[in-house]
């Protein structure tokens, strides 16, 4: 019979936002933690793909593993985390900079840049600064876009809120919370909670990975509605329930607002609940639990008004793609960027030290056993 695989959960650290990179990156893997391995080296030196060999071998050998996806890049990976054994690897270069807490005792710094080939890259010293200088600019410009679209969707929440009953928003959250945790009296010790992103704005779009991380859950809530409908302060109240209880919450992240949640995950108890909206919109199954704030709305708001709001709309997608087109102008710069990198680097010798990282942390992976059994 042939071994069970690992687990495989998708998941961004950071994201692109209206007030520029958001970075999670300190919530990936808890600073105690067993080992944590910073890798350093510019574009195109094969950091994902390091990553990602050593994912997969592990996940063959049945360990679950979270791969942190770019949000620049949502096929590139910005680190992988091994939950069981405590093992992180972690891109630390800009615009996310990682640098060790604890050098030595817990964290290291992998350096992909001793296999290149420094007077290879120097020839391109001005077209990698013009490089990088051009892929500031494009992101800047594109965090503008987004702050415009996100003002555009403030006022269409804030149209919503007029006609808004949070008094049976209100009753709404009390018996969702009163169905997870019953009776259940708040706990001495309080939960841990943990801040990443579910989705991202990409050069691909609005991309997420909802079902490696609310899929496995035994019981969902769907949360509907339209903008201002109050989706998220039902999220917050669960999510600080389930906190003062004793639980541990994962709690994700909205990139076009990071201050909101769109999806919580109480991992103990096998329960989300998911935001479903435009444009991160959930399918739901037969068992799962539809919440549709917006009977919570005044008809008579809606209708009243109905054209600004749709005016809202239009506007906000407009910009929101705007945005999207830069962020794609901008990786493809990058991507130029790495044509001077792959040609300079000596990826067999990054091979041999992926080999020789891959079995150190099948010995970490030991040593937890060990201690366990």
């Amino acid at each position: 019979m042939s071994k069970r695989k690992g687990y495989i959960k998708k998941v961004f650290p950071g994201g692109n936002t209206p007030q520029g990179f958001y970075s999670f990156y300190d919530q990936i893997i808890t600073p105690d933690t067993t080992r944590i391995m910073v890798i350093k080296g510019g574009p195109g030196v094969g950091k994902s793909t390091f990553m990602r060999k050593i994912a997969e071998e592990m996940v063959e050998r049945g360990f679950d593993v979270e791969l942190h996806h770019c949000s620049s890049d949502n096929n590139s990976l910005d680190g992988i985390v091994f939950p069981a054994i405590g093992v992180a690897l972690i891109d630390g270069t800009a615009p996310h900079i990682v640098d060790p807490r604890n050098p030595g005792a817990v964290d290291e710094i992998i350096h992909l840049g001793d296999f290149w080939d420094e007077a290879k890259l120097r020839a391109h010293k001005s077209e990698i600064l013009a490089a990088n200088r051009e892929v500031g600019r494009l992101f800047a410009r594109a965090y503008r876009f987004l702050r415009s679209a996100k003002a555009l969707y403030d006022d269409w929440e804030a149209l919503n809120m007029e006609g808004m009953d949070f008094g049976k928003a209100n009753m709404r959250a009390e018996t969702i919370i009163s169905e997870i945790f019953g009776t259940r009296p708040v706990s001495s010790k309080v939960g841990r909670d943990r801040h990443l992103f579910a989705s991202a704005i990409t050069p691909d779009g609005m991309m997420n990975y909802l079902d490696t991380i609310v899929g496995p859950c035994r019981k969902k809530y769907i949360i509907e509605g339209d903008p201002g409908t109050g989706k998220s302060t039902i999220l917050q109240k669960v999510a600080r329930a389930a906190i003062e209880r004793g639980y541990d919450v994962e709690l994700y992240h909205c990139p076009l607002n990071p201050e909101k949640i769109e999806h919580i995950v109480i991992p103990r108890l096998g329960v989300a609940l998911t935001k479903s909206i435009e444009p991160h919109t959930y399918t739901p199954a037969p068992q799962d639990t539809i919440v549709n704030m917006n009977e919570c709305l005044s008809p008579e708001v809606m209708e009243k008004y109905k054209a600004e709001m749709e005016e809202d709309k239009a506007v906000f997608e407009e910009l929101f793609n705007s945005a999207i087109k830069l962020i794609g102008k901008a990786k493809a710069v990058h991507d130029a960027m790495e044509s001077y990198y792959v040609p300079s680097m000596d990826f067999e010798g990054i091979e041999a030290l992926r080999e020789k990282t891959l079995k150190r942390i099948l010995r970490y992976a030991e040593e937890v056993a060990a201690r366990s059994a």
